[in-house]
């Protein structure tokens, strides 16, 4: 089950926002998997030029140009002894589905009291002349009954340009319970 949830993120994290299409049958079989996802009990604060939209995969995130901040959360509560053992096995399951997948950068940075695992990294999904290339920054941190996942990305060339509001997202992280 919580492999099956870690996998469902992750295609929904490949692909939002996205122009790039699988092939519709292909497309079709991952869309019945997903629900819209509401947002979790996490505060953020989100730089003002990023705007709120939502999809069929997600109620509520917010894009700015070609950059996206997208929240999700797992209530599985699978086994995992630690969080950074979580983003570990969450990287696994994005190198299954990508073509390419290259890690700049394991950290932990504090948001208030809460210790976030973050991973850089950035990954090809595509082939030949299909392909789109994403730079992304993921932090993951627990309450101990959900783990929560905010998921930053850009075009590779523009991925500098939100960095800092990507990592000021992250470390602006509140729970409301």
């Amino acid at each position: 089950m919580k492999r099956l949830a870690i996998l469902m993120a992750v295609f929904a994290f490949c692909f939002a926002g996205c122009e790039w299409k699988a092939e519709e049958s292909q497309v079709d079989s991952i869309i019945d998997v997903y629900t819209a996802l509401p947002l979790p009990e996490l505060h953020l604060t989100i730089p003002e030029h990023f705007e709120t939209t939502s999809s069929e995969f997600y109620e509520e995130y917010y894009i700015c140009d070609d950059a996206s901040i997208i929240i999700t959360q797992d209530m599985a509560n699978a086994p995992y002894s630690s969080v950074h053992d979580y983003a570990i096995s969450a990287l696994v399951e994005y190198e299954k589905v990508t073509e390419e997948l290259e890690m700049h950068n394991d950290e932990i940075v504090y948001a208030g009291a809460a210790a976030v695992q973050v991973m850089e990294f950035t990954y090809t999904i595509g082939k030949d002349d299909k392909t789109i290339t994403k730079t992304s920054m993921v932090g993951y941190l627990t309450d101990r009954d959900s783990m929560y996942i905010i998921t930053c990305k850009s075009d590779v060339d523009t991925y500098e340009d939100y960095r800092d509001d990507f990592m000021s997202v992250i470390t602006s992280a509140r729970f409301l319970k």
